[in-house]
């Protein structure tokens, strides 16, 4: 299939591609921008987009449904920047030997591109009397030479990182992870009308204060048989009850004398567990997606299923580099920092299930290569790569051409935020690379916004997203050109989250860390913000 993708500030000139393909059926549709949002006049829409990441991803989503609808062309335009009421937003054309093929990879285009495909409605203009009159401007987007916003590195790492295959594992290997399939019983829960206490089980019409007891029921026995008026079964909590119309009387509310028991308390309770009070069969009782607790593994034992397919468990190699590192052990000479990355990276991957490997890398690239091939940790074995340190400017900072000497395509280098500005990230096919700024707190915070991002997509999780809560004291800062990523202590007063900042002095700085369960989001030349002030802020403890 022909593919025309566009992405443009200017106003669309659609053109048919029936001149190239005059046999078989075409399917246009033209978004055009009306003059109500919301139930408000307008007289403009403003959308924006990450073009290239924009036009990988169409491309992608149209190849993938070629394979499902096969067509001969597709044609997509869409505008950025600020679109009058009346002109054309988007127009996609699909050409196709059928009308249903063509018809059906347009709709489930139109999908997909609103769910997966970065290009936002960034705003509505509302329409006044004294409006000038609109002028379309190009949106501006930073290039992958440049510094990345922290929604569009998000938004790259979300696009490239796809979800691994699921696998069937042991429930006892299954803690943490993620479903991936619906789970449907076979059975009913209880499969059997059960006792709830232990006592004696009578016919519900049986008024006969002596009953003879003509039988006894474990837990553990199937013993069916019809009572009748008089009779009486003694059976113990969980035990299958023998008939249908029965109650059990506890064995306190009875005295008994041999086979002869006597009714001393009546009670209202029919004491039973009925077959399929709890799930019926056919009853779906887990879905797709769900990350699987001690919980939910107790139910997925308790209906009988013992492998489930889910999330695999991702195979991760750390790497640590700079000559200045050594051991927490060790005393420190000068010139010499004690390695905290390696037991924080260690540390903040036991949220996910996965297998770690970490190494230390001399501060040399030919003698790290050597290391590398020497002690057989090739990356192609694993799924993620992380390297701590090296990633920014410095004559020693080799972890770029580490990563592209390990065959991954270099997707950005550079994110605008502080801490954690000269951030790396690659991918090879399905696996990925982070090249992570070296000071703890940089490391903290990418670690948290970028690399949980990618594991989470890697096994399938829905990544977190920015909470709103309100400051429980001033954060004193000067503005600053970047975006600012505030460590704070979150809780919950009144039913409303609060934060409080912590003092940091620089990325270097790990003693705010103990602390920290949350980060605040400052916009760029935001500066101080004033106690109570609503802001957005991201959990890092999970």
């Amino acid at each position: 299939m022909k593919i025309e993708i566009q992405i443009t500030n200017q106003p669309i000139r659609s053109r048919s591609l029936t001149e190239n393909y005059p046999a078989g059926a075409i399917a246009e549709f033209s978004g055009i921008v009306r003059d109500l949002e919301n139930g408000e006049k307008i007289s403009a829409l403003e959308y924006e987009a990450y073009s290239p990441m924009a036009e990988n991803e169409m491309r992608r989503i149209l190849e993938s449904l070629n394979e499902k609808f096969p067509c001969l062309a597709a044609q997509v335009i869409h505008r950025v920047g600020i679109i009058p009421v009346g002109e054309t937003a988007i127009y996609i054309c699909v050409v196709a030997k059928h009308r249903g093929e063509a018809f059906s990879m347009l709709a489930e285009f139109m999908n997909r591109l609103k769910q997966d495909v970065p290009i936002w409605k960034r705003r509505a203009i509302v329409k006044t009397e004294s409006a000038q009159p609109i002028v379309s401007v190009a949106v501006k987007t930073s290039g992958h030479g440049n510094a990345l916003s922290l929604d569009d590195a998000v938004a790259e790492i979300s696009s490239c990182c796809q979800p691994l295959p699921g696998v069937h594992a042991p429930l006892a290997e299954s803690l943490g992870r993620i479903l991936r399939e619906n789970i449907t019983t076979t059975e009913d829960l209880p499969a059997a009308d059960k006792s709830t206490r232990d006592g004696y089980a009578v016919l519900k019409n049986d008024s006969s204060e002596i009953l003879s007891v003509v039988d006894a029921i474990h837990a553990a026995d199937w013993k069916p048989r019809q009572l009748k008026i008089g009779e009486a079964v003694r059976i113990a909590t969980g035990g299958s009850l023998p008939c249908k119309n029965v109650c059990v009387i506890m064995q306190e509310n009875v005295e008994r004398n041999g086979d002869i028991i006597k009714i001393v308390r009546h009670e209202s309770n029919l004491n039973i567990r009925k077959r399929g009070e709890e799930i019926r069969a056919g009853e779906t009782i887990l879905n797709s997606g769900a990350k699987l607790d001690a919980g939910k593994l107790a139910l997925l034992a308790t209906v009988g299923y013992a492998q489930p397919l889910v999330s695999p468990k991702l195979k991760i190699i750390h790497f640590t580099t700079g000559d200045e590192i050594i051991s927490p052990e060790q005393k420190p000479k000068p010139g010499q920092i004690r390695d905290s990355n390696s037991i924080l990276i260690h540390a903040l991957l036991k949220n996910f299930p996965c297998e770690l490997v970490q190494q230390h890398l001399p501060e040399n690239f030919e003698m790290a290569k050597q290391v590398i091939s020497a002690f057989s940790l090739q990356p192609p074995a694993f799924d993620l790569v992380l390297v701590s340190g090296g990633a920014s400017v410095g004559d020693k900072d080799f972890t770029r051409p580490l990563l592209e000497w390990l065959d991954f395509e270099i997707v950005f280098n550079r994110i605008a935020i502080r801490p954690g500005a000269p951030l790396i990230f690659g991918t090879n096919g399905n696996r990925a690379a982070f090249g992570l700024p070296g000071n703890p707190l940089s490391h903290f915070v990418c670690f948290h916004l970028f690399v949980a991002a990618a594991l989470k997509k890697l096994v399938g999780d829905e990544p977190r997203k920015f909470l709103r809560g309100n400051l429980a004291a001033k954060l004193d800062d000067a503005p600053n050109s970047r975006e600012t990523l505030w460590p704070v202590r979150c809780e919950i007063q009144n039913g409303k989250w609060e934060l409080t900042p912590l003092r940091w002095s620089s990325s270097g700085d790990a003693t705010c860390l103990a602390e920290t369960n949350a980060l605040i989001r400052i916009p760029a030349n935001r500066g101080s913000i004033e106690s109570g002030a609503e802001v957005e802020f991201f959990r890092t403890h999970y």
